[in-house]
């Protein structure tokens, strides 16, 4: 699997996904919680991935949480709410540890 914010690995059961945008803190934009949302229904169905970790990338944050500066074109595509639902969207699905 490859992805533009992404890094993911599965390696003895453990399904390792890196948030991958050090620069910005590992913010949140549009196109990480896409893929996020991809990456987590892949390794769902993926029966080597038994368990997953979420991690961040670099050395001064896990995530800084919504990338502000993408804030203003979401916020005329979108309520706050939905972007907030958005972002929360792949967690109850993902059936993984």
């Amino acid at each position: 699997m490859t992805f533009e914010t992404l890094l993911v690995e599965v390696a003895d059961g453990v399904g390792t996904v890196t948030l991958n945008r050090p620069d910005v803190r590992n913010a949140l934009s549009a196109a990480l919680l896409g893929e996020l949302e991809a990456v987590l229904a892949a390794l769902e169905a993926d029966p080597a991935a038994r368990v997953v970790v979420l991690r961040g990338a670099g050395e001064r944050a896990f995530c800084a949480g919504a990338d502000l500066k993408g804030a203003r074109e979401r916020s005329r595509r979108a309520s706050p709410s939905a972007a907030s639902r958005a972002c929360w969207r792949p967690w109850p699905a993902c059936a993984r540890p």
